[in-house]
């Protein structure tokens, strides 16, 4: 019996004798441990890659991540040139507020995608509403903000003929869930250009923000360059190297 004779076999064997039944409760903690390993691996293989990068810390402090965006923003001159900037997952606009004050361009345009009621479902130990604003934006003070409200489900498709996306593309990826980070991510497929940046801000969670990047990657033509880390790769900055796409604006 040949290899793909067994594997077929095997597997049909596993449904029809139920195995769910007995291991059912493992299939969460072995995905996840799964791509705690493809995350490990991918760290392993590219770390070498970072311009920036503080590994190891043993005191990872979220709020530090600015120092990433200082250190990328002033190697790149992103804070004089104009900038088409997308954050989906505001929060309280801690991001936003850094890029709108650092990026000092009169014809910069920033997009700040969110709900702002919180987490749409359960994300790890957070429960849903988690991070709410109660439907407020963000006091910032800046008319080149374009605040869009709803899920990125509802709301994307409808924003993107606005955008620009000649200009230099700065994607801010803070959503937290593995399904809002790769509906975001295929739908902007197709607007993206070499040198675009991709920032990730909770890039080491296994389940949600590494496996939507790995899943993206391995389903379009695309080349992320890994330029730099923080927070024990929590944060990460990715430029865009390669990428064969049509784009339909």
């Amino acid at each position: 019996m040949n290899k793909i004779k067994i594997i077929k076999k095997v597997k049909a064997y596993f449904i029809r004798l139920k195995v769910h039944k007995i291991l059912g409760f493992t299939a969460d903690f072995l995905i996840y441990a799964g791509y705690l390993l493809k995350l490990s691996k991918w760290i392993e293989n590219n770390k070498g890659k970072l311009k920036y990068n503080d590994f190891y810390n043993s005191a990872v402090v979220h709020k530090n991540r600015i120092q990433l965006y200082d250190a990328f923003a002033n190697e790149r001159n992103l804070k004089e040139i104009t900038v088409n900037y997308l954050e989906f997952g505001v929060g309280r606009g801690n991001s936003l507020r850094w890029w709108t004050d650092n990026n000092i361009n009169p014809q910069s345009i920033f997009w700040a995608f969110d709900t702002y009621e919180g987490l749409p479902e359960k994300y790890g130990t957070y429960e849903i509403g988690t991070f709410s604003l109660q439907g407020n934006y963000p006091d910032i003070s800046d008319s080149r903000i374009n605040f869009v409200k709803g899920l990125f489900q509802d709301t994307l498709l409808a924003t993107i003929p606005k955008i620009d996306f000649e200009k230099k593309t700065i994607i801010h990826i803070d959503g937290d869930l593995y399904s809002s980070t790769l509906f975001s991510l295929c739908i902007l497929y197709p607007y993206l250009k070499k040198g675009d940046i991709i920032i990730f801000d909770e890039y080491v969670v296994p389940g949600h923000e590494f496996k939507a990047f790995d899943d993206f990657v391995k389903s379009f033509y695309i080349k992320l360059e890994p330029i730099g880390a923080i927070n024990n790769y929590l944060q990460m900055i990715f430029e865009i190297a390669e990428i064969k796409n049509v784009s339909s604006h």
